[in-house]
């Protein structure tokens, strides 16, 4: 028989940046045509928080008419609007008047940030550079914002989730984009006639959009069904949860934001900053979004107490595992195997930037980059001495303790590093492989120290992975029993896949950051 081999590409999902992520400080010039512009936003972002402004814009140079301008934000504009009227956040849309204006390949948005409760000004661009090594993450950097001639300073620019950037990542732009950020606070606390809700918790509430309105916006009616049905799965029929979600995803989403102590996110008291994208099949995606508070930043607890430094560097790897108010922590982590997964999740990201020093090295690189802009920036929330110091030391907003990036994060490489749920043997996988036929393909994998392994496959990237269990046990394609060769035949439309195995203790993948990374045929 002759032997066909099929060559393996091993796949990133990482895409290269356009010219205005790029690293550095980019330029960003912003004409309005009325002197009084400030008081129209202004109004406007507390009366009809959707409506823009007409403007011009220079990105680089380049020209830009008839976009839309408003503020954004909700602590980062009221709370700093109180403190002085500059450095509040923008929202700048290309396309506001001109449909299809856009640059790079498809950016239609602009995110400017004013660093609230961040005097070092990268939580965000660090953030979004350790997620985007394992999921879908919006690109980051600085810009240099004037208006109407008059500088207003540093800005952290972050990529907008929107159709542009699924199709850069997903290869499709349908489907439906929830986003889980509620900011109307009031009409949620005055919500009545339904069962008692809790932000974007994913909690079941009824079958009713209207009880799930004030937690989550959707992008088209139809979304609601889609929705409501992954919440029910979730809550009520969780072994049935991979037909909904996306669980790798979720699993390194919560990862993240436990390993980073990104408190400010689903895992927090305020359960939001993410979306969900249901793609074409009603599969649930979700996606990080707003990373300022991330390393600590915001430490209150479940009980609106302030954390102390050591509850936030000692914060469990299972927090919040038997908390029913967050169930894509308490369902998805009470299935051993989705937990053993999330755990070797967690060893990934701590080795490969905490332990590595990778963390503080591209920490103290991007704070190289706007040290020269900080220093000049003179609507700035907080203080030069503030930024050099926010690697460090602790700085104080109000009643708001910031605690220095270094000063958590060092200390929490120690913690992780000696946990025991992190210090378990994991399974060994060796000598992947996979062969297609015109119906079939067979998956092989050597495997050490493993109980049961797993093949995951999809067609196509907009699609989350399916699994198999694969076999040594003479069946199903396995050519000797017993031998550690596990084997699974499928018949589906197969293009890209991982492997993944488990033990009684630990779980482990190949590759190690899969599902993002995988093998493709």
């Amino acid at each position: 028989m002759q032997r066909i081999v099929f060559l393996l590409l091993f796949v990133s999902g990482t895409l290269q940046a356009q010219d205005f992520y790029k690293s550095g400080v980019q330029d960003i010039r912003l004409e309005l045509s009325s002197p009084k512009w400030h008081d129209y936003l202004d109004s406007i972002k507390r009366v009809n928080p959707d409506a823009r402004m007409a403007g011009t814009v220079w990105l680089n140079g380049q020209r830009f008419d008839s976009v839309g301008v408003r503020y954004k934000g909700n602590s980062s504009f009221f709370r700093t609007s109180k403190q002085t009227m500059k450095k509040l956040p923008f929202n700048i849309k290309l396309d506001y008047k001109k449909k299809g204006q856009h640059f790079g390949e498809s950016y239609t948005a602009l995110k400017l940030s004013n660093a609230f409760l961040d005097p070092s000004f990268i939580r965000d661009p660090l953030g979004y550079e350790i997620v985007g090594n394992y999921m879908p993450a919006p690109k980051c950097n600085f810009v240099n914002l004037s208006v109407n001639g008059e500088s207003f300073g540093v800005y952290v620019n972050t990529e907008s989730i929107d159709l542009g950037f699924l199709k850069q990542h997903f290869g499709y732009n349908g489907g439906h984009l929830v986003k889980c950020d509620p900011d109307q606070w009031q009409k949620i606390r005055s919500q009545s006639g339904c069962p008692k809700g809790e932000n974007a918790s994913l909690t079941y509430l009824n079958e009713s959009p209207g009880c799930y309105s004030a937690f989550y916006e959707v992008d088209d009616i139809s979304a609601w069904k889609y929705l409501i049905n992954m919440i029910k799965i979730l809550n009520k029929k969780p072994a049935e949860i991979e037909n909904v979600l996306d669980v790798d995803q979720t699993l390194w989403m919560l990862a993240i934001n436990n390993t980073l102590v990104n408190l400010d996110s689903y895992n927090g008291l305020l359960s939001h900053n993410y979306y969900l994208w249901f793609d074409s099949v009603g599969v649930a995606h979700p996606l990080i979004w707003d990373l300022n508070m991330c390393f600590g930043g915001w430490r209150r607890n479940m009980s609106l107490e302030e954390m102390t430094d050591e509850q936030l560097i000692a914060y469990s790897p299972l927090a919040e595992l038997d908390n029913s108010r967050r169930p894509l922590i308490s369902q998805l982590l009470k299935n051993a195997y989705y937990r053993k997964v999330y755990l070797a999740h967690i060893r990934t990201i701590n080795n490969e930037w905490l332990k590595s020093g990778k963390l503080n090295q591209r920490a103290e690189a991007l704070m190289r980059e706007i040290d020269g802009y900080v220093q000049k920036d003179k609507n700035k929330l907080y203080s030069y001495e503030d930024f050099k110091n926010g690697m460090d030391k602790t700085m104080t907003d109000e009643k708001d303790h910031i605690i220095g990036i270094r000063q958590i994060m060092d200390k929490r490489t120690t913690f992780l590093s000696n946990h025991p749920l992190l210090l378990k043997v994991q399974p060994k996988l060796e000598q992947p492989s996979a062969s297609k036929t015109d119906s079939t393909t067979t998956f092989s994998i050597k495997l050490t120290g493993a109980t049961t392994g797993y093949a995951y496959y999809r067609a196509e990237r907009m699609f989350a992975f399916k699994r198999v269990k694969m076999l040594d046990d003479g069946t199903n394609g396995d050519v000797t029993a017993n031998d550690g060769i596990f084997t699974a035949v499928v018949k589906a439309s197969i293009n890209q896949y991982y492997f993944a195995a488990e033990n009684a203790d630990a779980a482990a993948t190949l590759p190690e950051r899969a599902s993002f990374e995988y093998f493709k045929l």
